[in-house]
């Protein structure tokens, strides 16, 4: 059997490492990776399988059953974790207090060339919106911002009839 690690039997201190990987996981990593969030799950079942005496407290055998479970979970979590990862991008933010500011254009804007504008410090890109449907905005004509998303303005040409 393991020496004891800090009073703790092989069976808690695979507890204690699984929780801790859970925690990096988390916490730092932000549930980014499948790999430590599997491995710390796998870790926590091992231990407790150990605790009741279904696992042998050997380092061999933790070791193995935490390596073998965190492989079976990958497996089981790989693709509902990615689907949850692909979720669907959301919509235009059309409630900004950028909505409606309006401005003229330094350079032609079409939607096939993008353009940009520095606006309170900040370098926006300018695409057209996909409403319109007009020729591109010529250099010097005011357009509208109609979305706005991080680091972009939707604009649209304002209409002076």
């Amino acid at each position: 059997m393991m020496a004891d690690f800090l009073g703790l039997s092989p069976a808690q201190l695979t507890i204690v490492i699984g929780l801790i990987l859970l925690a990096v996981e988390v916490w730092m990593l932000g549930l980014s990776t499948i790999v430590l969030l599997a491995l710390g799950v796998s870790a926590i079942l091992t231990g407790i399988l150990a605790l009741v005496g279904v696992v042998p407290e050997t380092l061999t055998a933790l070791v193995a059953v935490s390596g073998i479970g965190a492989g079976v979970l990958t497996l089981l979590l790989w693709k509902p974790l990615k689907r949850s990862q692909k979720a669907e991008k959301p919509k235009q933010n059309i409630s900004s207090d950028f909505i409606g500011l309006t401005f003229r254009l330094d350079a032609a804007l079409s939607h096939e060339q993008p353009g940009t504008v520095k606006y309170s410090g900040i370098s926006w890109k300018l695409i057209l919106s996909s409403d319109y449907t007009g020729e591109p905005v010529e250099k010097g004509q005011e357009v509208e911002v109609v979305a706005v998303d991080v680091g972009r303005f939707t604009v649209k040409p304002v209409n002076h009839d």
